[in-house]
């Protein structure tokens, strides 16, 4: 009877064994699951601050880029009433001058913007005129890095 007895108590603490075993296997997969779940989160929050970061560069590049755009607009209506003088008086020591400024500007990314044969609203502004296929440059238009700051004001001619 003590057999007996003895192995009921093997066979009882054996299924106490085999229980905690599961609940530890349970607790233990459920650690894992959070932890998985835990390097998921922190991997897609690593990514996204990347995604930030790079984001952030460009947009910051693009300030710096264009950051110079107001005091190239001052200096554009110093060009424009130097162009005027030019048009008024044929003066090479002004026309000098204004190749220096059109080679500064181009040094920070403005360029003049040459009048074309073919029309472009994006490019010029209309002044006078409807209908015609010349186009007669009233003020000098001027682009940054390729964008448009001041579009050329034009005199479209019959």
């Amino acid at each position: 009877m003590e057999d007996q007895n003895t192995n009921n108590l093997k066979i009882a603490a054996s299924s106490d064994a085999d229980e905690t075993k599961g609940s530890e296997n349970a607790e233990l997969g459920a650690c894992k699951k959070q932890a998985e779940e835990y390097l998921n989160n922190w991997k897609r929050e690593r990514a996204d601050f990347v995604n930030y970061k790079k984001d952030e560069g460009k947009r910051m590049g693009e300030f710096i880029k264009f950051a110079n755009e107001g005091l190239i607009g001052e200096v554009l209506d110093v060009l424009d009433d130097l162009d005027l003088a030019v048009k008024q008086v044929k003066n090479a020591g002004l026309e000098q001058v204004i190749k220096k400024f059109d080679d500064l500007l181009k040094k920070y990314g403005a360029e003049r913007i040459a009048v074309g044969v073919k029309f472009d609203p994006m490019l010029y502004e209309v002044v006078e005129g409807t209908e015609g296929e010349n186009m007669e440059e009233i003020r000098a238009g001027y682009t940054m890095h390729g964008r448009v700051i001041r579009p050329v004001r034009v005199k479209i001619i019959k």
